[in-house]
């Protein structure tokens, strides 16, 4: 709609109304001049009336303005050129010059001149006396400069209105002005943003059309608040035209527009991107925090308890997960669990001819394997997967620099498409970590298994033994059988390392060693207690049957060296170290009752 029109309509309509109201009513008015001026002001209204509503054209608007102009010439001539309609000349001005019609304002200041000046070349002197013509000078003059004055002011503001309108065009973020709580202007980002047209939101109120209907009442109060705070930043969610929500950041700023009304500039961002950020962000940071104390659980965990607190480990972080499970190659190239959750009675094995399964897969390639649907695929044992009710198994090796250390198993009841990322990076940790613990778990076991081994005879040696002994007299405490201790020393064993050398002595303590170890029964311990001497557990033996099992060692040992024993019984009850001393205490009476003989004390 031209604005000229639009500005221009009230005003000419109570114009019509004064010139009604202030027709004259005595004699000499030409009556019929009257009644044309004021159908051509008719005219011209019409004409003024389509404009303003869009249905005009550039010809309509020039023929109104020529049309007001030939009401004025009748007027002034019906009625009297000093009957003070003169100003009304400006209405056509105003109407070119609003809407920046030069060449329409050119033409309408050369109807002024005319409406002016023809009438005074034409009509009677009488009725036009000659001081007209400074009057329709003047009149022309200030015409032409309002026209022009007002066409460049209007030019001024429409430029800056475009500059305006252009910065908001540009803006990314949406730009609302609410004058007293409606909308009366936008930007293109704001339409953008929302999906409303600018015809949808130009004009809307509290609620707005973004605002979700559940969120009104809300809203509302929150616009109270802001508005009585005199403005402010908050987040709140907005709805767009297709139904879709979304978050959003609003900054008002109260501002004056001279009217005395209550104004604010909205500035509108769509902060779907930056919660997204900030939620992934969090997620790293939960990430982080997870990896941290996957690290401090499985890195500062029991040696001993290392394989079975990965697994725990690995089934609190898989959300969702029910079964874990880590697999180890066994000398045989059979992959074995030496630990899983929730524990089984017995340890699965997988022979070594089965590639396919998945342990074997991810030991062979170094890659992480994801079976989405693990009751079909070959990967998966069918006899472990109807145990565990498992849907998807995720398997994933155990490596360090010492190679290929095993595999996890994790799996999950409900079927699942893939993993994420955030899932992978974790469990990779774990898996990381997992290879650490378990090479430290086997080194202190190796470690632990040397300090209670003796290097010479490969026996267990005296501190193994007597933590052996504790175990060995609880048991038959509690089940109430007898267990039996030797002491057990090689005769002359000094003499033999003077005529033989310390290097064969130290193979007759082997050859002893290796000849006891095996004729004793499974359940008896022989020990290097020091020295040449041994120390033998003879768990559910009596004195009597101690000394039988012990005169079966003799003669096993080479060039005719002989020993000495001296044995002690329990029921339990007896404290390992007076037990220890009463076999000693037989000993040393075998030793001295002529050697190569037991002693039951």
């Amino acid at each position: 709609m031209p604005r000229s029109a639009r500005s221009l309509l009230p005003p000419f309509l109570f114009c019509m109304v004064i010139v009604l109201v202030l027709l004259p009513g005595e004699t000499g008015v030409r009556w019929g001049e009257v009644a044309a001026a004021l159908v051509l002001l008719t005219g011209a209204g019409l004409g003024l009336a389509l404009e303003s509503r869009g249905a005009g054209h550039r010809g309509t608007a020039l023929t109104s303005m020529f049309a007001l102009l030939g009401a004025i010439a009748l007027m002034r001539n019906g009625v009297g050129a000093n009957a003070g309609f003169g100003p009304l000349i400006f209405l056509p001005v105003l109407w070119a010059a609003l809407d920046r019609r030069r060449t329409e304002l050119l033409l309408v200041l050369a109807g002024v001149a005319c409406v002016y000046f023809l009438p005074m070349l034409l009509g009677p002197a009488s009725h036009y006396p000659a001081s007209g013509w400074r009057g329709g000078t003047l009149m022309l003059v200030i015409s032409a400069a309002v026209g022009f004055a007002v066409i460049a002011l209007v030019e001024h503001v429409r430029a800056e209105g475009e500059r305006s309108a252009a910065i908001l065009a540009a803006m990314s973020e949406g730009f609302a002005l609410t004058r007293d709580g409606v909308i009366v202007q936008v930007n293109p980002a704001l339409c953008a943003i929302t999906g409303f047209t600018e015809a949808d939101l130009l004009g809307a109120g509290a609620p707005f059309p973004f605002w979700p209907a559940e969120s009104r009442e809300v809203n509302s109060a929150l616009l109270r608040e802001v508005v009585a705070d005199g403005g402010g930043a908050f987040d709140i969610e907005l709805v767009r035209a297709d139904g879709t929500r979304f978050p959003a950041m609003i900054t008002a700023v109260a501002t004056d527009l001279g009217d005395e009304s209550r104004c604010f500039l909205n500035t509108v961002r769509d902060v779907t991107e930056l919660r997204a950020h900030e939620h992934r962000q969090r997620q790293h940071a939960e990430q982080l925090a997870t990896i941290t104390d996957v690290i401090r659980e499985i890195g500062h965990c029991d040696p001993l308890e290392a394989r079975p607190t990965i697994c725990r480990t690995a089934l609190a972080l898989c959300e969702g997960a029910h079964a874990v499970s880590l697999w180890e190659l066994g000398p045989d190239g059979a992959l074995t669990t030496t630990a899983t959750r929730p524990e089984t009675t017995a340890p699965y094995r997988v022979s070594a001819v089965a590639v396919d399964h998945g342990a074997h897969v991810v030991m062979a390639t170094g890659r992480p394997l994801f079976v989405p649907e693990a009751r079909t695929s070959p990967h998966c044992d069918r006899r472990i997967i109807e145990l565990l009710g498992a849907a998807s198994v995720l398997f994933h090796p155990i490596v360090d620099a010492q190679g290929m250390r095993g595999a996890l198993a994790i799996s999950w009841p409900e079927a699942r498409g893939e993993l994420n990322e955030g899932e992978i990076l974790l469990i990779g940790v774990l898996a990381g970590e997992a290879a650490l613990a378990m090479q430290r778990a086997d080194l202190l076991g190796r470690l632990d298994e040397l300090t209670r081994t003796d290097e010479l005879t490969g026996l267990p040696n005296r501190r193994a033994w007597d933590e052996l002994l504790v175990h060995e007299l609880a048991v038959a405490e509690r089940h109430d059988k007898p267990v039996s201790v030797a002491m057990l020393d090689l005769d002359f064993f000094k003499r033999y390392n003077d005529e033989h050398g310390h290097l064969a002595g130290d193979r007759l303590l082997r050859a002893a060693a290796a000849a006891w170890q095996g004729t004793l029964r499974a359940t008896d311990v022989l020990a290097r207690w020091g020295g040449e001497e041994f120390a033998l557990l003879l768990p559910g033996c009596d004195g009597p049957g101690a000394a039988v099992l012990i005169d079966r060692l003799r003669g096993m040992l080479p060039d005719g060296v002989t020993f000495s024993a001296g044995v002690a019984t329990s029921d339990g009850t007896t404290p390992p170290r007076t037990l220890i001393d009463t076999a000693d205490q037989a000993l040393y009476q075998a030793k001295a009752g002529g050697r190569d003989r037991v002693v039951v004390g």
